[in-house]
Order: C-alpha cells, then sequence, then structure tokens
C-alpha cells in the first residue's frame, strides 16, 4: 500500500515499491475488512452507493453522518473531507473529493494539504482530476471514480403517487442562475422546489416528480451527477443542462434530455417534451444497469491499484464497454495529460478502456489486456484491435487500417498479431514472408515486443486470457515479453511501421520519458527491413514463404468476421 504522511510544511511523502526492474511480492496486506463511510447528508446517496459495493466483497461498511467518536473501523472513506473535523489518520483515510473546481473556494491551502496527506484520493470528474493535478495532487495518488446508479435503490422504498410534473431539489437560493432559470420555468409548469431535504425524505420528494430538472449552480459548472444517477436509480427521468463533461458519461444519454447551456426556452421545451413522451422505463433501467456496473468496475479498479482485492480476484472484472466494441484504446484516465493528447486525435469507432492499475504497473498492463482478450472471447469477437494513449496514428491511418483488415482477411486464420510497430526485434526473430498488398509491405516474423498499436486474432486472445500475473518476473511476463516467448506465432507487421509513438509522454509503466523508446523503434525498423532485404535477395535459410488464400476462402473469413 502506497503510504503517505506529511513532513513539517505539510508536503506530502511517499514511500512506493516496484521500481522497473524488479520484482515485487504481489501477495496482499490483509485487507480491510472493517470500513468506516462518513458522510455528510447531502451525499449520503454516494455514501451507499460506497458501502454496497464494499459489501458486496463480504466486508462491513458502515455509513456514518458524521464524525466518530473514535477511528475504530480499519479504513475510512471520507466523502468531502472539508467538512469534517477532526479527520481520521492518514493511514487509514480514503478521501472522496466531490467539489466541482470550476469554483476554488474549497480548494484552500489547508483542503490541499488533506488531500495529499491521506492515503488515496478518489475524484469522480475528469477535470477536477486535471485542476488537480495542476496543484501537485497527480497520478498515482489520485483515483478516478465517477459516480454511478444503483441498480436496486429503487425497490428499496415503497412507491410513491406522482404529485409533481417537475421538480428541482437543491440550493435555490444563493445562484442567481438557478433562480432565473427557475421562474422561467414556473411560468410554463407547477415546479416543487426542495431545499435541505435529505435521505429518505429526497427519496421520497424525487418519486413523486415526473421529471427532475438539473440546473447548474455555476456556469460552465460540470455534470450533478450524484443528483442525476439517483433519480435514474429511482426510475426517475432528468432534464439537464449540458455541460463539458457529459461525454464522459456515454452511459445516461438515453435517459437525460440535455439542453443547451443557459437557454431557458430549449428548457422548456426539453421539459414539455420529457413530460410528454419520457423515456421508456426499460430505457431507464438499462442506463442504470450499465451504469452501476461502470461504477462496480471503477470502484474495484481502485481496490485493486491498493492491493486491497488479491490480483487473482482483478481478472474477473467485467470491463464496462458498449457490447460488441471491437476497437479499443487502453488509457489510465489518471494520467489526464495522455488521456487528453489522445482524445484530441482520437480515431473514429475506438472507444475508451480505463485500464487496471497495479503496483508494478506492468502488472495491471498485462491484467488489462487479459480483460479484454476474456471480454472479446466471451463477446464473439475474434479480431480485436487495441490501442494506447501514447500511440502516434498518421493522418491516413483509417484508411490504412482498411488495407490492414483486407490483407488480414486475405490471410484467414494463417496470423496471431498484426504489430503496428515493434520496439525491440528478439535475435531469435525469423522472417517466415513478404508480401505486397494494396501499396503497402507486410513482413510476417514470429517474434514481437510492443503493445502500442496491435490487432489480435482469436489464438491470441485465448493466450492474452490465461496470461498470468502472479508471475513476477518483469523479464519475461509483461504482456508482450510473454507473448514474445510462445511458439509458432505469426506477427504481420507492416514497413515501413505503421504507427509511432509519441517522445513527450511519460512511461507510466516504467517511470521515464518516452524518448528512450526512439532510437530502439528506429533500430527495430532497421533490423526488421535489412532481415526482409536478405528474405528477398535469397541469402536467409530462415524463410519459408507466404501462399496467399484463394479468393473463395477471403471472402468466407470476411463474411465470418463481420
Amino acid at each position: 500500500i502506497p503510504r503517505y504522511d506529511c513532513d513539517e510544511g505539510g508536503a506530502p511523502i511517499l514511500a512506493e515499491a516496484g521500481a522497473a526492474g524488479h520484482t515485487e511480492s504481489l501477495a496482499p496486506p490483509s485487507p480491510p475488512k472493517k470500513w468506516g463511510i462518513m458522510s455528510t447528508p447531502h451525499t449520503l446517496y454516494i455514501a451507499r452507493l460506497i458501502a454496497d459495493r464494499l459489501k458486496s466483497h463480504g466486508w462491513q461498511a458502515d455509513v456514518l453522518t458524521g464524525t466518530p467518536p473514535k477511528f475504530e473501523h480499519e479504513m475510512y472513506v471520507v466523502i468531502c473531507p472539508q467538512m469534517f473535523e477532526p479527520l481520521p489518520p492518514g493511514e487509514k483515510r480514503i478521501v472522496y473529493q466531490m467539489e466541482q473546481s470550476v469554483s476554488e473556494r474549497w480548494f484552500t491551502k489547508e483542503y490541499l494539504q488533506i488531500l495529499e496527506c491521506s492515503l488515496a484520493v478518489m475524484d469522480y470528474s475528469l477535470v477536477n482530476l486535471e485542476f488537480l493535478a495542476r496543484r501537485g495532487i497527480a497520478y498515482p495518488h489520485v483515483y478516478y471514480l465517477p459516480v454511478g446508479a444503483l441498480s436496486d435503490y429503487s425497490a428499496s422504498t415503497g412507491p410513491e403517487e406522482k404529485r409533481y410534473d417537475v421538480l428541482f431539489y437543491g440550493d435555490a437560493q444563493s445562484s442567481e442562475r438557478r433562480l432565473r432559470m427557475l421562474a422561467a420555468l414556473r411560468k410554463a409548469f407547477a415546479v416543487h422546489v426542495c431545499s435541505e431535504v435529505f435521505a429518505e425524505d429526497i427519496i421520497r420528494e424525487i418519486k413523486r416528480a415526473r421529471v427532475v430538472v438539473n440546473i447548474h449552480y455555476y456556469e460552465d459548472s460540470l455534470l450533478e451527477m450524484p443528483r442525476i444517477q439517483e433519480c435514474l436509480s429511482l426510475g426517475v427521468p432528468v432534464v439537464s443542462e449540458s455541460s463539458r463533461d457529459q461525454c464522459d458519461y456515454p452511459e445516461i444519454a438515453d435517459a437525460v434530455n440535455f439542453f443547451p447551456l443557459g437557454d431557458e426556452h430549449a428548457m422548456i421545451a426539453a421539459v414539455q417534451s420529457a413530460l410528454e413522451s419520457p423515456p421508456a422505463q426499460d430505457r431507464i433501467k438499462n442506463c442504470v444497469q450499465r451504469s452501476a456496473g461502470r461504477f462496480a468496475f471503477m470502484l474495484d479498479r481502485f481496490l485493486a491499484g491498493m492491493k486491497f482485492l488479491p490480483v487473482r480476484e482483478t481478472g474477473d472484472l467485467q470491463p464496462p464497454l458498449p457490447l460488441g466494441s471491437s476497437q479499443i484504446a487502453l488509457s489510465l484516465p489518471e494520467t489526464v495529460a495522455r488521456r487528453r493528447a489522445y482524445e484530441s486525435n482520437k480515431p473514429p469507432g475506438f472507444v475508451t478502456f480505463d485500464g487496471i492499475r497495479a503496483k508494478p504497473g506492468w502488472i495491471g498492463c498485462g491484467l488489462s489486456y487479459a480483460i479484454l482478450a476474456r471480454y472479446a472471447l466471451a463477446n464473439n469477437i475474434f479480431r480485436l484491435t487495441v490501442i494506447e494513449d501514447d500511440v502516434v496514428l498518421p493522418p491516413d491511418f483509417k484508411e490504412k487500417m482498411e488495407i490492414v483488415n483486407a490483407y488480414l482477411d486475405r490471410r484467414g486464420d494463417q496470423w496471431d498479431v498484426f504489430a503496428g510497430i515493434i520496439a525491440n526485434v528478439n535475435k531469435d526473430c525469423r522472417v517466415l514472408g513478404v508480401e505486397e498488398f494494396c501499396g503497402m509491405r507486410f513482413a510476417t516474423i514470429d517474434k514481437m515486443t510492443s503493445t502500442v498499436c496491435n490487432i489480435y486474432n482469436r489464438s491470441v486472445l485465448a493466450l492474452l486470457g490465461r496470461w498470468n500475473p502472479e508471475v513476477l518476473d518483469d523479464q519475461t511476463n509483461t504482456i508482450d515479453r510473454y507473448l514474445e516467448s510462445q511458439k509458432g506465432l505469426r506477427i504481420v507487421v507492416a514497413l515501413p511501421f505503421l504507427v509511432g509513438h509519441c517522445e513527450e509522454m511519460h512511461s507510466t509503466l516504467w517511470g521515464f520519458q518516452n524518448t528512450r523508446y526512439r532510437d530502439m523503434i528506429a533500430r527495430s525498423e532497421r533490423d526488421i527491413m535489412d532481415r526482409v532485404h536478405r528474405t528477398l535477395s535469397g541469402r536467409d535459410p530462415s524463410f519459408l514463404g507466404q501462399r496467399p488464400r484463394d479468393e473463395g476462402q477471403a471472402a468466407a473469413s470476411a463474411k465470418e468476421r463481420g
């Protein structure tokens, strides 16, 4: 477990194990089994969300609405820690930062020091993580935990007769923009407003409403996800102002009707539409199910990163991906600069997977690929494309990928991996064949390292799914070295390499700048080209040749894949 303390000046001191090039025991300490969730009345929904997931692991999780007289639990999650005094000791305190960074009023020196001196910081917003990173509270100390839904929340309370067309709840008096927009809404509808109503009382009020309207406190607010998720969990549709971070919650799109920021006429039209044609309950339930699954995954991802969950259990996590996703971008959301750089040039059709965190980092990387491979096989996806967020894509990436996939279709099952880039060429690597196809040159070799941009055939998906995270040798069991050690693989590579590797980024696995890879990649490309040249000139006896498959086989393969 990373241990944070503070020196006399309040600066954090971190002792973290697992430097690159060394092995580390992954046997977790005895995980805390008695948890306290400290919450104000305003955040009781969040407290229950966390407590329910902790209980699913067989642990005790007590929701505490205030500071206990003694800190007798083994571990505490403190929601909005600035609201409590005193706080649990730093080594048994995990804080859930819920304030919006669009206003700095809460982010005082004292509050930032609370975050620094806690065992870990969870935050629901990527925008907040970006803000905190600029103030020195950054990966690996922070974890992304978006607020989710509770799938059994509505069933836990009795039914309520609908009494209100429109409900707004929250602080309606100290925000001028909320007062203005509610006044406009009242001209068209009977609006019920609740302030300072909590726990079972607010649940009852929400269930009495046909629609809940969500209006931002600040002009540039982030989405008020606790409110939105609580309402959806109770089966009540939501009309909300749009927000710059709403794309971070794709799972709620079918149940929330967004209107443009500050547009009163659009708000009235959206509420009218929601009242006349509310989303079907099945749609809301599907959104809740997806959102609850995402929260469960992300909280377990945190627990695994802290070594509270044994590594053997991490492989059973179910990735919250859209059904049928076969093009995945692997990224750690806590490394915000890398995530934003990738998003600025995101290729169409790719969905982002929040990679597993573990110590050392290469274990988390391997677990991410193993989970993705098992997901693909379980969903009958037999060709999986994975790029990492430090990949550099050429301008014609989409067109070249179409050629690559057409070539792989032509090869049928006579390939295992397509590698967009190779970082290091094994000295025993052999060239098995060379072909020209649609203006691109493809070489087939039998060894590879690098996972920056690869396509995996079903044969290798099975291998990835069997990767063992308890083999702790980082010279043989990183996910690419594991593949390199397999016998008889057929690795297809385009020459020159299809993609590049961003040199400005920082390696989350090894802790150094990616510039160290530059010369390695250049040497690898020259090495393979030289081996290909020897092959084509007939001077390499390892050349086995490649016989193209007939068009009928290629068509059948394409039909099966499509």
